[in-house]
């Protein structure tokens, strides 16, 4: 079946607006590749971009129908889990109401509140 010419043009249209498009991208990589060619042919010292600080104590929280719940405290390099960067004392402070501690990182040991 064919279709009609008029949606045939406008698929047309379309194909051309993606191929122009990528013809944009292509020379938006080219130049990218070729600046950083010229940097390293330049002798530009390689440098990896410097990893971000990990906070000293992080929040671990859920989203509820009532929004977020503390959840448990955790050392900020703690790999168990993500979480918003919180003070020493907010730490003390949530650990002390209850909120739990990792069982890995052991907040509670490091912040000096065991027995």
């Amino acid at each position: 079946m064919k279709e009609p010419d008029g949606r045939l043009e406008a698929r047309l249209e379309s194909w051309r607006a993606v191929r122009a498009w990528l013809a944009w991208q292509q020379r938006q990589a080219e130049r990218t590749i070729r600046a950083l060619e010229a940097e390293l042919a330049a002798g530009a010292p390689r440098r990896a971009a410097p990893a971000p600080a990990a906070p000293d104590w992080k929040l671990e929280a859920v989203r509820t129908g009532h929004g977020p719940e503390a959840l448990s405290v955790h050392i900020g390099d703690c790999s168990m889990a993500e979480g918003k960067a919180i003070t020493r004392e907010e730490a003390r402070r949530l650990l002390a109401e209850g909120v739990g501690p990792c069982p890995f990182c052991s907040p509670e040991n490091a912040l000096g509140m065991t027995g």
